[in-house]
């Protein structure tokens, strides 16, 4: 009706076509509004048709969760282990059927959340069923999970408490036979004893059971603290009815052996011999199997033989201990050792000929399963013979491929049963090698049996896996054949189409198309290569059906030459129609782009400041650039399609040539444009720059300045580090002057380009600079001369504290020495004292270089010449004060060795003189004349030797130094008492006399310090005046001797 009314109405201008026009417009405005309304309703319904699907969903998945809700809230934990695993079993289920019912709950909360996402009208209630239904699941996969855990820990639990009960009733059934006591009777006495013996034999062997349950109790706890209490409480009362049974088997044992000592070991004899009697005749026995069953059997009894044994030699073992026991109460000890010694022997000899017939069984053994393996690998070997020597190669591809697969599974399970093989192989070479056996050669013609099977499986089976890979090849070539020539028939349909393009777009739309296609064809040719290769190989090969591949190939090569010309063919004719398309397009495109270009070229503006210019030059370079590049390409494109449509001798050649000119004449107008806005732009550029640049550097450098710390530092390391980061800073500022020469070049420059009031501000910009500049200068200067004064400063006091530090450790050293004992003591002092005054000595070249640098700091007017002249005065004050302790401590040392002299030189005339008193004190002036010439002989002699201890005696009554020094003391200090009060002494006398008394006093201190108190008086004196009073006393009895001589 629309199309029928603008075909009427078309060019009409009289009213009732003009009426009936408006009505054909109002019905086409109702008709969309009527469409707009229905597809509103349309939406309306389908969200509520969603959001009610949604909730009937909702209420299938909450009826879920509320079934597993109560299945987790009405669950127990059981009371026994059965009800445990039955619980977990029935939990595991549960969770299955969760698991189950998982997608349905996850869909449903997908499906809300998708429903939310597009805007469903009922967002709100959607996505509040979504969160309670999440998670409302996810709390239950929880707490499934977490009863799951807490059902198998009550599981580990019950387990454990079945146990400890299994083993609690145990031992009470065991305690009942323990404690009974009915082995009065002899005559089954020795019956009880042996149940006894073997019941205590299970009691040990049981004990195991006790340990394992105490290491489960163990590990149960340490994984469950939470039944620790229990665990604990259950071994705790295992213990207890494990020891009270061990106490009452012991108790029986020895009530049993104590009842009847000697009928018992009788009977024990009797018995044990009665047993090895049968036993030896078992193990005399030639039967070692006729098969692997019957060989087991006698195996089985054989270890039931050695198990006894051990039980019989414990048996043996109590014997000893019997006898033992019979000997103590009067029983003949040969007779019940001879018993004994005959058991004991007897065991003995049957253990090798026991272990002997168990070699033999297990040889036995071992020859009858090799027999039963080399049959059995026989008889797998002729089950899959047929399957390798089938004819069957398939009639299609599919069936070669799953006879394929069948071989290859046969292959691998032959690959995997080659280790048996190799297995039977390697064993029979011991069992083929003894000779002395009889079956030896019937094995070796089993072996050679399954060796020849073995290897013909395995020939077989390669020859079939070839035979079905050239059935494969010939099927898959013939399927593949028959694939290209469909796909190749189909493709012709399309190339034989006579469609036209109509305009632009159709013309792409159907290249493109044809391109695909194209494209798809010229790609096929793989394909087609790959098949003709194939076909080749077959034919080279010599397959069966080699003259019917090369006829179906040929047939292949012919479709695909044949698609190819028709692809080529179509593909001329809609490339020339949409070649002319497009270079209207392109035309039209560029002359409009041409135009914006011009809008931009022809631009007044030049920028307000540095970064406007430069922000409108970078834009605008790259926007010549890219004009140049581009255009410049476009138009060459373009002009190049319109020279070949040309030259092709196109039909509308004429209107080409005009569009081409036109497009040339605007492409010139526009680089003329964009020539003149580059030249305009770089003079404002350049002029901006400059006050930018003037600006920065400006900035820089008072940035600089500010940076430019007043820290002169603590100490020397800090005024070297402080002097590194100034050099640092100094040439990090020699860029700033190679911007501040560039900077001066700039303004000569445009000075001389500019005239008024901008050369004015020019020059202005650059003095600006140039002082600050010179300033920054001068500040680096005056902190580099700054930080040079500091560091002597700080070297200077580093020398002083050094030196002031050695000084104090030369005065500890010089106050610090100990106190001589002796003449060699206090000479290795004074040696030690000169070694000090040598390194002192050494230093003086350190003194004298410390002083000459604060004296030159001094004269140069340092800025802290207070300190230094301070720091040098108490440099020499502390040099001074070493020397003069050094003086002191030399002038007291060489006192003290005196003194030490003495006492030495004293004390070996004194030792003279005592041993010269007993030849004075003697009586003895002889009995004849010879004897008296001998005395006064002897007595000349004493006389001599004593004139030489005269000089010693003389030269001991001259007073030391320190005698001397004591004695001017106290005549000084009877002087001052002796003399009148005088009125109060000048300043000057009085520190004169306090530092005489000090030094007086530092004397006899240092006297005291080394064992010579000074208030004892001079104890040298005293002994002196002792030993001159002895020497006097001696020669008075030396003269007083010498009378009776005289008389003679």
């Amino acid at each position: 009706m629309r199309d029928m009314g603008e075909m009427v109405t078309q060019g009409q201008t009289d009213a009732q076509y003009m009426f009936l026009r408006q009505r054909l417009q109002a019905l086409d405005t109702g008709w969309n509004e009527l469409h707009k309304m229905w597809e509103n309703r349309q939406n309306l319904l389908s969200q509520s048709h969603a959001y009610q699907q949604f909730l009937r969903d909702t209420k299938q998945a909450e009826a879920f969760l509320n079934n597993q809700e109560y299945v987790l809230a009405h669950t127990e934990m059981p009371t026994t282990l059965e009800g445990a695993e039955a619980a977990i079993k029935k939990q595991e289920d549960f969770m299955t059927t969760m698991d189950a019912n998982e997608e349905k709950i996850n869909a449903v909360v997908e499906t809300g959340r998708r429903l939310v996402s597009d805007g469903n009208i009922n967002s709100d209630r959607i996505q509040e069923k979504v969160d309670s239904i999440d998670d409302r699941h996810r709390k239950n996969r929880e707490a499934a999970s977490e009863l799951l855990m807490r059902l198998k820990d009550n599981r580990d639990l019950q387990k454990f408490l079945q146990d400890c009960q299994e083993l609690s009733l145990w031992i009470n059934e065991k305690m009942l036979t323990a404690q009974d006591m009915s082995y009065d009777e002899a005559r089954n006495l020795h019956s009880k004893w042996l149940k006894h013996q073997a019941f205590m034999a299970e009691l040990a062997s049981n004990k195991e059971w006790l340990d394992k349950i105490e290491k489960e109790g163990m590990q149960l706890i340490s994984e469950k603290p939470e039944t620790e209490a229990v665990v604990k409480e259950k071994l705790t009362g295992l213990h207890k009815m494990w020891e009270v049974l061990e106490s009452t088997t012991q108790t029986k044992a020895q009530r049993l052996f104590d009842a009847n000592k000697a009928e018992l070991f009788t009977q024990s004899c009797a018995d044990l011999d009665k047993w090895l009697h049968g036993l030896e005749s078992q193990i005399q026995s030639d039967d070692y199997g006729k098969d692997l069953t019957s060989v087991n059997i006698l195996l089985k009894k054989q270890q039931m033989l050695e198990n006894q044994m051990e039980v019989r030699k414990k048996e043996i073992e109590e014997l000893q201990s019997q006898a033992q026991a019979l000997s103590q109460e009067g029983e003949s000890p040969d007779e019940v050792d001879s018993k004994r010694l005959t058991v004991q022997t007897k065991f003995m000899e049957l253990l090798e000929p026991l272990s002997e017939r168990k070699h033999n069984l297990l040889a036995s053994k071992e020859i009858h399963q090799f027999n039963r393996d080399v049959e059995d690998e026989i008889l797998w070997v002729g089950e899959r013979m047929p399957l390798a020597t089938s004819t069957d190669h398939g009639h299609n591809l599919q069936t070669v491929q799953l006879l394929i697969k069948k071989n290859q599974t046969l292959q691998k399970e032959i690959q995997g049963h080659q280790p048996r093989i190799d297995d039977i192989f390697e064993r029979s070479q011991n069992i083929v090698s003894d000779s002395s056996s009889p079956s030896a050669e019937t094995i070796r013609q089993r072996l050679a049996d399954l060796k020849q099977l073995w290897g013909l499986l395995i020939e077989e089976t390669e020859k079939r896996h070839r035979r079905l890979e050239e059935a494969h090849r010939a099927q898959q070539y013939y399927f593949d054949a028959a694939e290209a020539e469909a796909w190749m028939s189909e493709q012709e349909l399309y190339m034989m189409s006579e469609e036209k393009a109509k305009d632009e777009q159709s013309a792409v739309s159907m290249l493109k198309k044809h391109q695909i296609l194209e494209q798809a064809v010229e790609d096929y040719a793989e394909t087609v290569h790959q098949l003709s290769k194939t076909s080749r190989a077959l034919v080279a090969d010599s397959h069966p059906e080699s003259e019917r591949i090369s006829m179906r190939q040929s047939k292949v090569d012919k479709l695909y030459a044949g698609l190819k010309d028709l692809a080529e063919e179509r593909r001329g004719k809609l490339d020339e129609r949409h070649r002319l398309f497009q270079l209207n397009r392109e035309v039209d495109d560029l002359e409009q782009w041409i135009a914006e270009r011009e809008v931009v070229a022809g631009s007044h503006e030049l920028g307000q400041d540095y970064e406007h210019v430069t922000m409108l030059q970078e834009r605008f370079r790259e926007f010549a650039r890219d004009t140049g590049n581009i255009g410049q390409e476009r138009v060459d494109t373009v002009n190049h399609m319109a020279d070949e449509l040309i030259n092709s001798g196109h039909s509308d050649a004429a209107t080409i040539a005009e569009w081409k000119d036109g497009l040339n004449e605007a492409w010139a107008d526009l680089l003329e444009l964009i020539d003149t806005r580059t030249q305009i732009l770089a003079a404002s550029y350049e002029l901006h720059k400059f006050y930018h640049d003037a600006k920065e550097i400006f900035g820089r450098i008072q940035d600089k300045h500010k940076k430019l710390p007043e820290e002169l530092g603590r100490d020397q390391n800090t005024v070297e580090t402080l002097q590194r980061m100034h050099t640092t800073f100094e040439h990090d500022i020699q860029a700033l002057g190679t911007q501040v020469r560039q900077l001066q070049e700039d303004a000569a420059r445009l000075q001389a380009a500019y005239a008024g009031d901008k050369a004015d501000d020019i020059q202005k910009r650059e003095n600006e600079v140039l002082e600050a500049w010179k300033a920054l200068l001068d500040a680096c200067e005056g902190r580099r001369v700054r930080l040079v004064d500091t560091g002597d400063k700080f070297r200077f006091f580093s020398m002083v504290r050094d030196l002031m530090l050695w000084m104090e450790d030369v005065i500890r050293q010089i106050e610090a020495q100990e106190k001589p004992r002796d003449v060699s003591s206090v000479e290795l002092l004074m040696n030690n004292h000169q070694g000090i005054k040598a390194e002192i000595d050494a230093r003086n070249d350190s003194f004298t270089t410390c002083i000459e640098l604060g004296k030159s700091l001094l004269a140069r007017k340092h800025y802290a010449s207070e300190e230094i002249k301070e720091k040098l005065l108490q440099l020499t004050e502390k040099r001074k004060e070493m020397i003069d302790k050094w003086e002191d401590r030399w002038e007291w040392l060489r006192l003290i060795l005196e003194v030490h002299q003495f006492s030495r030189d004293a004390s070996v005339a004194e030792a003279w003189l005592l041993g010269q008193e007993p030849y004075l004190s003697s009586r003895e002036i002889g009995q004849s004349v010879d004897e008296v010439e001998k005395l006064i002989k002897r007595h000349e002699a004493f006389e001599k030797s004593a004139a030489t201890w005269d000089e010693r005696f003389s030269a001991l009554e001259r007073l030391t130094t320190l005698e001397l020094l004591e004695v001017r003391r106290q005549q000084e200090e009877e002087e001052r008492k002796r003399r009148p009060p005088s009125p109060e002494p000048s300043t000057k006398v009085s520190e004169e006399t306090e530092s005489q008394q000090q030094w007086d006093t530092s004397k006899g201190e240092q006297v005291s310090q080394n064992g010579l108190p000074a208030e004892q008086g001079s104890p040298r004196v005293s002994y002196r005046s002792q030993t001159y009073q002895n020497y006097k006393n001696f020669n008075s009895r030396r003269t007083a001797s010498d009378q009776p001589w005289s008389g003679l």
